[in-house]
Order: structure tokens, then C-alpha cells, then sequence
């Protein structure tokens, strides 16, 4: 058999390989964390830092919007109220203003009817004067004529029919 194999020497590495491979991996692991741990390690804090603060201000705003939400909300409803209280005081106010107004007709076209009726019963008052004056003043002339021209009695009713168509004309 002619292969001798150094299975110790296989299974136990070459110390000096061994340490400068160790050596080589720590000058890396100390770069990697000289070049590139601390300023990664820095940068996600600062990116997380600036995240939290993100999420404080959307917390704060979230806030700050739910309380403007309800005092909005609160005034919505006030301004409700206020219009529903202001068109019922209108109502009223059309009410009372139709109530007054027709009131003041009623007055107004009482007064106004009342005063035709008196006129009315002034004038009718003084037409009957008038035709009663009437009455007399042709009576007198009536009166007058016959006296004046006393004949007999069908010239007495010749004379006040003549009279009578002249009082027509």
C-alpha cells in the first residue's frame, strides 16, 4: 500500500495558519466594526430617532385632530340648535306679525265701514232734508199759483198738472 497519509496532520490544522487566519478575521472584524459597525450603528439611530419623532408628531397631530374633531362636532351642534332656535323664533315672529297685521286690517276696514255707514246716514239725513225742503218749496208754489189764480176746480187741477210736468222738466 503505498500511500501514507498523515491523517493527524489533516486533522489538525497548521497552528501558524491557524493564527494568522484568526488574525486575518480579527483585522477584519475590527475594520467592520471601526468602518462600518459604529457608522451603521449611528446611522439607524439617527434613522430611528427621526422615526420616533415621526411617530410622536402623527401621535400629537392625531391628537390635537381628534380634539378639533369633537370641538368642531361641538360646535356643529351648537350652530343646530342655534339655527332650529332661530327658525322657530322667526316662525313666531311671522305668526305674531300676521296676528298684528291682520288685527290692524280688521281695525283699519271697521273704521273704514263705520265711517261709510255715518257718511251714509249723513248724506241720506241730509237728502231727506233736501227733499223735504223740496216738498215745501213746491207745496208754497203750488200754493202760490193757485191762490194766484183762483178759478175753479178743474182749472185748479189744469194748473197743478201743468205745474207738475214743469217741476219734471
Amino acid at each position: 500500500m503505498g500511500l501514507e497519509l498523515d491523517i493527524a496532520g489533516k486533522l489538525f490544522p497548521n497552528i501558524m495558519t491557524m493564527a494568522v487566519q484568526l488574525l486575518a478575521t480579527g483585522v477584519l472584524f475590527w475594520g467592520f466594526k471601526k468602518l462600518l459597525w459604529v457608522p451603521m450603528q449611528t446611522y439607524l439611530q439617527k434613522r430611528a430617532d427621526v422615526a420616533d419623532q415621526a411617530l410622536r408628531d402623527a401621535h400629537e397631530a392625531k391628537l390635537l385632530a381628534e380634539q378639533r374633531h369633537k370641538e368642531a362636532e361641538a360646535l356643529l351642534g351648537k350652530a343646530a340648535l342655534d339655527a332650529k332656535e332661530l327658525i322657530e323664533s322667526g316662525k313666531q315672529e311671522g305668526v305674531r306679525i300676521k296676528e298684528l297685521l291682520l288685527a290692524e286690517a280688521k281695525d283699519e276696514a271697521d273704521n273704514k265701514l263705520n265711517s261709510a255707514l255715518r257718511e251714509i246716514s249723513h248724506q241720506k239725513s241730509q237728502m231727506r232734508e233736501e227733499i223735504e225742503s223740496e216738498i215745501i218749496d213746491v207745496a208754497l208754489l203750488a200754493a202760490s199759483k193757485l191762490i194766484e189764480g183762483k178759478m175753479d176746480e178743474t182749472e185748479d187741477r189744469r194748473q197743478i198738472q201743468h205745474f207738475i210736468k214743469d217741476v219734471r222738466n
